[in-house]
Formats: structure tokens, sequence, C-alpha cells
């Protein structure tokens, strides 16, 4: 061998090796396109406002719309009020000397911030006239709603649901009038989405279960697990859909009632699919076992009352995806 032998032998190795590198990274470039999320949900820093419903529930009467700054686009967000005693449709922007813009009404205040997302405070004591309410009356809600996602892939064209939340409370004052009952008077900030079947074709086309975090619950540090019909009474009607909330030590080691700011991020599909299995172990959703049929629906969140407490809850961002397969 010649004395260059070696030196264009390494020259080769070291272009080979080169060649080789592009090409991983063009494949992984081609991998991470086709796995890119896609976003599920509109508006997910409540810039653009919300369209107020009316507080009487069964239906969803648009009673107008509340813009924290003039020139945005649609609201992506709905805003349910069920069982409230005073609406927020028609309320005045005011803006505060922090720059926030704030509308309120006699129980619910709504703030916006550019860069702090949203605030809902919901005064429980004024809603529940100082009074303890008795089982079965209905409570008052204020939920942030998307009733329709933006895209609707079935469960088994998803290879992830990846959820992002942060948020804090700020908030949670009972006034514990004659009545009171340390289990069923709380107030609970909720994150739910549907897992319905929207297959036109299938018995089932319609049915849906709600799948559920519980963020914030004023009885636990961290609330256990609930699965359970959503049952009604003769003043507040339920769905009577299957409800599966999972332990939130499930999603977070910290609490939210030492009032910093919360963070979740994780894949909730494992967790869909659970739920879903969890319905037709126990009967429901039994004109469909078909898992093809069945997809993300909608979501809402934010505050049910169902004590005389005055809370408020601020959630600067969100974000539910779907990762295709």
């Amino acid at each position: 061998m010649d004395d260059d032998g070696p030196t264009r032998y390494w020259l080769f190795r070291v272009a080979a090796l080169v060649l080789l590198a592009g090409a991983l990274a063009l494949a992984q470039e081609k991998e991470e396109k086709t796995v890119a999320d896609t976003p599920l949900l509109a508006d997910t820093t409540f810039q653009n406002g919300v369209v107020v419903w009316d507080p009487k529930p069964g239906k969803h009467v648009d009673r107008g719309v509340l813009q924290p700054w003039p020139g945005g686009d649609k609201p992506g967000w709905g805003l349910a009020q069920w069982h409230s005693r005073s609406t927020l449709a028609g309320a005045k922007a005011e803006t505060l000397p922090d720059g926030r813009v704030c509308f309120a009404d006699a129980t619910k205040r709504l703030v916006f911030g550019k860069d702090e997302g949203v605030v809902l405070s919901l005064d429980g004591v004024t809603e529940y006239q100082r009074k303890a309410p008795e089982r079965g009356d209905p409570w008052p809600h204020m939920l942030l709603s998307q009733r329709r996602l933006l895209h609707h892939p079935s469960l088994p064209e998803l290879a992830a649901v990846p959820f992002h939340i942060r948020y804090r409370l700020l908030e949670a004052e009972p006034f514990k009038a004659p009545g009171w009952h340390d289990k069923r008077h709380t107030a609970q900030t909720v994150f739910f989405v549907t897992v319905q079947n929207l297959n036109r074709q299938s018995k089932g086309y319609g049915d849906y279960l709600w799948f559920g975090i519980m963020l914030y619950d004023y009885r636990w540090r961290s609330p256990k697990a609930h699965m359970a019909p959503d049952m009604g009474s003769k003043k507040k009607l339920g769905t009577g859909k299957y409800i599966y909330t999972p332990a939130f030590a499930r999603f977070s080691k910290e609490s939210p009632h030492d009032k910093e700011w919360m963070e979740i991020e994780m894949d909730l599909l494992p967790m869909l699919k659970e739920a879903l299995a969890d319905a037709w172990k126990r009967g429901y959703l039994k004109d469909s076992h078909d898992i093809d049929d069945y997809r993300l629906g909608g979501m809402n969140m934010g505050w049910e009352i169902t004590g005389p407490i005055k809370a408020a809850v601020q959630i600067e961002r969100v974000s539910l995806d779907a990762r295709l397969r």
C-alpha cells in the first residue's frame, strides 16, 4: 500500500459517516413532521374572549360576546353560567391598573391578561345568599367550554393525546352557614372532555362519557378518583352519562391548595382508553363496543360550586392535542 492509502481510507470513512449522519437527520426530521401534534383547542391563552350563554340550563342560548381587546378573532370559548343568579351578558369592560381587562356581574368576575391568561371568580357565598344549600339543590357553574373540538380523530388513529395546563388557585373562602356539610359542600375546578360515539352509522351514535381531571377540590389536597353516572335531582337534571375521573395523584404530586403555580403535562390517551373500557364494563355505551366509533367530542373547564364558598382560579394556558399514528 502506498503512503496515501491510509489517508484516502480515512477520508472515505469520514465522508461515509457524514453522509450517514445527514441521512439520519433527514429521517428524524421527516418522522418529527409525521408525528407533529394537531391542536384540538382554539385560543389556548384566552386572548379572544368568550361567547356568553344564558344561565338557564338545557340549551346554549347566546347572550352576547365579551372581548377584552378590540379587533381580535372570533371567540373560541363559550362561557356557561348554569344556575347562576346573575349573568355576565352585557357586562362592560373595565381596564385594571395593571392593564388586564375585567368583566363582572353580581357574583362573577372574568379577568383577561395579555400574558396572564384568564381569571375565573365565582362568589358562592352571594350565589347561595349566605345559606348552605340542601341536598339536591342546583349549584352555580362558571365553565369555559368548546362544545366541538377543532378535530375529531378516532381513538385508534391516535398515538397520544398531549395535555398541558398551567394554573393556580387564588382564593377559596368558605362561609360555613348553618346546615354546612363537609362532604357535600365544596368548590371544584374541573376539566372535562367527552369521549363520544361520532360514527353516524352506529346504533350508539351521539352517546358519550365524561373524562375528567379534578384540578382542585376544596375538600381534599389531592382529590380522589370518582367513577359514577352524572345523576341529577328534581331541581337539577343530570346527563345520566358515565363520569370517569382518575385520582389527582396520577397527574401531580403537588397540591393546588398551596396556591402556587401548578403545571400538568402528560399523555391522556391511556386514561381515555381506561375510561372507555370501564364504561363498557359497567354497562354504559352499550350500543357500541367498537373503539373505532369513539372520538373526543367537546370539553369544558372551570368552577362548579356546591356550597357558600367564594373562589377564584387563574388559568394561564391550556392545550389538548392529537398526535396521530
